[in-house]
């Protein structure tokens, strides 16, 4: 009316209803009984979660919403409650954790094949070192664990032995590291070994 959408339940206008509403086969944004096309963000309808993007559903959406703020993960237009991963939003790679963003988490996550170094709810593409991953410690190169790596890695003023891109303690050999011969002990450099 005037140029205006309103929502009509029952032949009757509805001014108390805020949420979606099905016209034609796509889905808008009502709130206060109008259609107002400046929201974008996530609507509750019959129990789930929609990302709404300028009033009108997004079935095409996949990635990050920020609601009262919190970070969400949204897939083909829905909130995913059980992702557990990694998502890209505007460059960078962020950790979810059953559906939200989790900004605590530092250790590794798996994704597409290959294991990445999070730190603090995003992946750490300059990192290169040791991480601990349920009580083994893995080596990480450039962000990514590095399963081809086998030789020494210096890690929290310390020289540990990786082999095969893992902290190998029971290694007890000479190792040559950049032109020197070392001697490793338990995984470690004995310093005091002679």
């Amino acid at each position: 009316y005037y140029g205006t959408w309103y929502h009509v339940q029952k032949g009757y206008l509805n001014w108390n209803y805020t949420g979606l509403t099905n016209y034609y086969g796509t889905w808008y944004y009502v709130k206060g009984g109008r259609l107002d096309q400046t929201y974008t963000g996530l609507v509750k309808y019959n129990g789930s979660w929609y990302y709404v993007e300028k009033g009108v559903l997004n079935w095409g959406y996949t990635g990050l919403t920020k609601y009262y703020g919190t970070w969400y993960y949204v897939h083909k237009g829905m909130l995913n409650w059980g992702y557990t991963g990694l998502t890209k939003y505007y460059e960078t790679w962020y950790y979810v954790q059953w559906g939200k963003l989790n900004w605590n988490y530092t250790g590794l996550c798996q994704y597409n094949k290959t294991w990445y170094y999070i730190q603090k709810g995003a992946l750490n593409w300059n990192y290169t070192g040791l991480c601990q991953y349920y009580g083994t410690w893995y080596y990480i190169q450039n962000g990514a664990l590095n399963w081809k790596y086998t030789g020494l890695c210096f890690f929290q003023n310390k020289w540990y032995m990786i082999r095969s891109g893992v902290l190998d303690w029971k290694y007890t050999n000479l190792v040559k590291h950049q032109g020197s011969w070392y001697y490793v002990k338990n995984g470690m450099i004995d310093w005091s070994y002679t």
